[in-house]
């Protein structure tokens, strides 16, 4: 009896796919990992800030700032009339300036606070997981600017595939035919992925004009992966340096490894942006702060941009720290989460560290 056997390599195509899909499922799970980590830290520094007490004394009873303000204004209109008139004398004016300046300055009302203590665990975990929260305030605004931070390093991973592929198109000699073709969508992709995002950049509005919102759709998310330069630079280096590997591949094949050039750039991409990672955290955290502003969302504003205006409306120093802590947290929780997403997608595509 013959027995057909099958050579050993026939399906090694459906174990690298099944492979590559063990790969991703296993960033992913990863990821996710790293995000309730991260948000179990930011819950923990809430339990902690929230652990201290401060007993505040009445607020004493001062004039406000407005009394002062139609005090000196009645003086000037005062002093204007009688000038313009000329019915009041030197002496009587003279009289007048005096009183003015001895009125006391107005200064902030003092607020008597007792000395700290701890409170217990069980209270601090009351205060915490109330419905007003400063950790629920927090915690929404990291999860209203997660979405742009992820949504912009997909962006920069997009781009720096689209110009490994426009550079390998241009380089391998079995587009040659398409010579002209190539050249055109060479310099359309440095237009389009290298100096188009900056435009953005460059209006003074954006980052100076209160009532000028991002918005919280593409635009914002085209906005955090431009800031810094980000997307930019990843396009720019995909398309300037030369993909060897992809090269020779395609020179063995005898058709263009597209595939390849986009998964080297992207590999390039990832190495390269690691350190950039806080500054797209920072760039996410300003565009929901900038849509907190917008008075059509005032209502509805729930996230770091209440959060720090809050903040600004604390009568004791205390208060402000913690929240400028939960603040902070909000940023490395970023930070941490998007660090990890670069990590994982390094991962998925299979690259991997040789130690020398």
């Amino acid at each position: 009896m013959e027995v057909a056997a099958s050579p050993p390599t026939d399906h090694l195509e459906a174990l690298a796919r099944a492979a590559a899909g063990a790969r991703i499922a296993a960033s992913a799970l990863r990821w996710l990992a790293a995000c309730a980590v991260g948000f179990a830290g930011l819950l923990l520094l809430a339990v902690v800030l929230a652990s201290f007490e401060r007993s505040a004394g009445d607020e004493p009873a001062e004039t406000s700032a407005s009394a002062y303000l139609d005090f000196d204004l009645a003086v000037l209109r005062e002093l204007a009339g009688g000038s313009l008139r000329g019915e009041a004398s030197a002496e009587a004016q003279r009289a007048l300036s005096r009183a003015w300046s001895r009125r006391p300055d107005w200064q902030l009302p003092e607020v008597q606070t007792g000395p700290a203590r701890l409170a217990s665990v069980w209270d601090a975990w009351a205060a915490v997981v109330s419905d007003r929260s400063r950790f629920r305030t927090a915690a929404r605004g990291a999860t209203d600017a997660l979405p742009f931070l992820v949504a912009a390093l997909a962006l920069v991973f997009c781009a720096a595939g689209i110009a490994g592929v426009l550079a390998h198109s241009v380089r391998v000699p079995a587009s040659a035919r398409w010579d002209g073709v190539g050249r055109i969508a060479f310099g359309a992709g440095i237009y389009g992925l290298v100096l188009h995002p900056l435009w953005p950049l460059l209006d003074p509005a954006v980052f100076y004009e209160r009532t000028h919102s991002l918005g919280s759709g593409p635009f914002a998310a085209l906005f955090v992966a431009a800031f810094a330069g980000t997307l930019s630079g990843a396009a720019a280096r995909a398309l300037l340096a030369p993909a060897r590997h992809a090269q020779q591949l395609s020179g063995l094949r005898g058709r263009p490894a597209f595939l390849t050039a986009a998964r080297i750039a992207v590999l390039d991409a990832a190495e390269w942006l690691v350190p950039l990672v806080p500054a797209l955290a920072a760039a996410a955290l300003f565009v929901c702060a900038k849509a907190d502003q917008d008075l059509g969302a005032q209502g509805s504003a729930s996230g770091l941009g209440a959060l720090v205006r809050a903040a600004m409306r604390e009568p004791s120093v205390a208060e402000r720290l913690s929240s400028c802590a939960l603040v902070g947290g909000a940023l490395v929780l970023l930070g941490f989460v998007g660090h990890r997403f670069v990590i994982e997608m390094r991962a998925a595509l299979g690259a991997s560290r040789v130690e020398p």
